[in-house]
């Protein structure tokens, strides 16, 4: 066993898909004030986002998700060490840019929880896009923690939505929605995922380059291993229990879906191996097997029901946590 395959997802990085290609994207400004109902107030909200960007700037300073005391957790956490683990190598990527400052914020306004905040932020450059970012708060309790981010897609607009003193209505994802269901349209979108560019589904959906960074590097990775006499497979699952929907003003909604993606290559009479910026984030030994474990989130516009529009990814990123000789522990 003496020749060695460079497994490389040059896709894997959501923030190299988006530079130099984007344009300023634009984000749809909120409905008409009306009564207050928003399960927060504006200045409630500016708190929670002070303090979620006091401990990101104070993690980032010592890059460790130690100094994540209140506001940052779930998928957005474990992303956040993966990224500091490849910051620790030599010559190792920076963390993701999140902006601080947003041009939109929309809240929930049910009373039941869990519940939802969503913040768009300000474009941090030229070369990226803006980033939309999930609070939650589990119960009455407990505080809104940030639990995961995604770069909208070049050239993507979000809908209007109530004002950030009205709040939307929070949906289930079996309400019905755009003559349909979040959860409907989320598990088509999975079976697209899984089925890859020539699916009969592909026509359903507006073309996004979420999707197109996964068959790409699906296509490179098929190959290599029939290169090596081996075998390469992915799963792809939907984390439904954290999925959330917020109804927009024109009668459509935002639909937050985790996503979990597991990619595994073997190959015969050679060793695997992964890219210097990958390396970082090895767990065991490498032989003739890796499987790369990515928590990623889509956010999914589905519109009214008389829309003439199709169901668009709006924002979603690809974020690699842990490569492994036997994938996830």
């Amino acid at each position: 066993m003496n020749r060695i395959v460079l497994v490389s997802i040059a896709a894997a990085g959501s923030a190299a898909l988006l530079a130099g290609c984007t344009p300023a994207v634009p984000v749809s400004g909120a409905a008409s004030p009306l009564e207050v109902t928003a399960a927060v107030t504006e200045g409630q909200q500016a708190r929670v986002l002070d303090e979620t960007f006091a401990e990101l700037a104070a993690a980032d300073k010592a890059k460790s998700t130690d100094e994540f005391d209140v506001r940052i957790g779930g998928d957005a956490k474990v992303v956040r060490a993966a990224e500091y683990k490849q910051q620790s190598a030599d010559d190792g990527p920076t963390p993701a840019v999140l902006p601080e400052d947003m041009q939109a914020v929309y809240v929930s306004s049910t009373e039941v929880w869990p519940r939802v905040m969503v913040g768009v932020s300000e474009q941090p450059s030229e070369d990226l896009t803006p980033v939309v970012s999930v609070w939650v708060q589990e119960n009455v309790d407990t505080p809104y923690q940030m639990r995961s981010w995604a770069h909208m897609i070049p050239g993507a607009t979000l809908p209007k939505m109530p004002g950030p003193s009205v709040g939307a209505d929070q949906l289930e994802t079996t309400d019905e929605v755009g003559g349909t269901t979040a959860q409907a349209v989320m598990d088509d979108y999975v079976k697209l995922l899984k089925d890859g560019k020539d699916s009969d589904l592909n026509d359903t959906f507006t073309e996004d380059t979420y999707r197109e960074q996964l068959f790409t590097a699906r296509t490179a990775l098929t190959k290599t291993a029939k290169t090596a006499d081996g075998k390469y497979a992915d799963t792809i699952s939907l984390t439904e229990d954290d999925t959330y929907v917020l109804e927009t003003a024109e009668g459509g909604a935002l639909v937050f879906a985790p996503v979990r993606i597991s990619s595994s290559l073997s190959v015969k009479d050679a060793k695997v191996s992964v890219s210097a910026a990958d390396e970082p984030l090895v767990d065991g030994k490498l032989v003739d097997e890796v499987t790369h474990e990515y928590r990623d989130l889509v956010v999914m516009y589905i519109p009214a029901e008389d829309s003439e529009e199709l169901p668009t990814v709006v924002a979603a990123d690809h974020h690699l946590i842990r490569a492994s000789p036997d994938g996830e522990k």
